[in-house]
């Protein structure tokens, strides 16, 4: 008994020494901070700004406004109502053809198909114009990881049910087609970024929270790459400065071994190492469905909620 119980000891030293990860500390800067906290909403950047868009408040409704952050004068304004309707877990993805998005939930009961939202726009924030588009044609749009190749548009890991189906919109032709391709993760609650022309994904929740990370590679294939560091999560916030991928915070489900937690840890994944570093934590502590947004090699987090539901509204800074 006591030798089974020095292998099970030696075990867990192992276990933990693998789990260790370098550490690169980095100061974090805290900026002003909106109006109003938001979770589950889109961020994105564009021109000299970042817009917060969608998303639930404290009260638990959906604010159909952008809220708009200016780094250089580091000041919030909020626009008026938006044509699109208000939601949680929607999509954006900014390109030099304007910032597209959409999909998401608008509601509280997740039985009912009506509340999961289709409609997809195109916003040219140089004009302040909303462009309605071709719907998105599947079931799935919670929640869902995009990103852009030049022409198109990709979405994956969108939920209603899991799936592992991959859609492209296509710009030019305004169209939706159904990748040959599927994803290796079929999960929901997944997060992803673009980093010096590659595109990364990974995370996410089914039956428990997942640790994978993939690359979509110029031949559209799916690479896996280094695992996210700890025990798996989802509701995390990612995003990308011109050097390497973050992913911020998160829960961690619990499983048949554990229970459930919350992250607060700062990770920074660098794609030419394929590998992580642990960066620090968020200063105000565990947070779920909060957002991040890179701008060349800043990287702004924040908003977000903690364990208990309570709304963040603080924002920082990174400098990559």
């Amino acid at each position: 008994m006591k030798g089974y119980r020095y292998i099970v000891f030696l075990l867990a030293l192992i276990l933990m020494a693998c789990q260790q990860i370098p550490e690169d500390q980095k100061s974090v800067y805290t900026c002003a901070s909106p109006t109003q906290g938001r979770a589950a909403a889109m961020c994105f950047a564009a021109g000299d700004r970042i817009y917060i868009a969608g998303g639930r408040i404290q009260d638990g409704t959906y604010p159909n406004t952008l809220l708009l952050y200016s780094p250089t004068t580091d000041t919030w304004t909020e626009s008026d109502s938006l044509p699109l309707l208000p939601r949680v877990n929607g999509t954006a993805c900014a390109t030099e053809q304007g910032v597209f998005l959409g999909l998401g939930y608008a509601g509280e009961d997740v039985h009912y198909d009506s509340l999961y939202l289709h409609d997809w726009w195109r916003f040219d924030p140089a004009t302040d114009t909303w462009t309605r588009l071709a719907d998105y044609p599947a079931p799935q749009t919670t929640a869902a990881v995009s990103w852009y190749d030049g022409a198109r548009i990709w979405i994956a890991c969108a939920f209603h049910a899991y799936t592992n189906d991959v859609w492209y919109y296509d710009i030019s032709a305004n169209r939706w087609t159904q990748a040959s391709q599927p994803s290796p993760m079929r999960v929901m609650a997944a997060v992803g970024a673009q980093c010096q022309g590659r595109w990364f994904i990974g995370t996410g929740f089914h039956n428990y929270s997942q640790n994978e990370w993939y690359e979509w590679t110029a031949d559209e294939q799916w690479t896996r790459r280094a695992s996210v560091p700890g025990k798996g999560r989802h509701n995390a916030a990612c995003a990308a400065t011109e050097e390497a991928v973050y992913v911020l915070g998160g829960w961690h489900y619990g499983d048949s071994l554990t229970t459930g937690f919350h992250y607060e840890d700062i990770l920074r994944y660098t794609p030419q190492s394929d590998s992580w570093t642990y960066c620090g934590t968020i200063p105000c502590g565990k947070t779920e469905n909060g957002v991040a947004c890179g701008i060349k090699n800043r990287l702004y987090f924040g908003l977000g909620e903690d364990p208990s539901g309570q709304i963040h509204n603080d924002w920082y800074y990174i400098e990559d």
